[in-house]
């Protein structure tokens, strides 16, 4: 799966300051992490050609991503602390992106629910 944020570049869980510092899809462009719906996300979703994702897979999709954002923040800082990393800068831009990643689905999810309780207090 691809980073929401873009900010890590390869293996070992952090593409360090210059990515946090304003390159496509940092944090500095966090709002489009979530609303890119172009046929090259209708495929890694698995839509058809000409057919737009489900909301739920799409949230579902994001969900399972900042898992893994969350994961690899978790397991860098846990190598960091044990000695196995030594690159402070990648594991707080690891950290940094994953908490990122997080506020924006939880953001997310509080605009979807406030949604959902002003069409539940509608009078038909």
């Amino acid at each position: 799966m691809a980073d929401p944020l873009g900010l890590i570049g390869g293996g070992g869980g952090g593409g360090g300051a210059a990515a946090l510092r304003g390159q496509r899809g940092g944090v500095g462009n966090v709002s489009g992490a979530f609303t890119d719906t172009g046929q090259g996300a209708a495929a890694e979703l698995g839509a058809e050609a000409g057919q737009t994702p489900s909301f739920a897979k799409s949230l579902l999709n994001q969900i399972d991503e900042v898992n893994k954002l969350q994961a690899e923040a978790g397991q860098a800082v846990e190598d960091a602390v044990t000695g196995k990393r030594d690159d402070i800068e990648n594991v707080m831009a690891g950290a940094q992106k994953a908490d990122a990643a997080f506020r924006m689905l939880l953001s997310l999810r509080n605009k979807v629910q406030t949604a959902y309780d002003e069409i539940k207090q509608v009078r038909i």
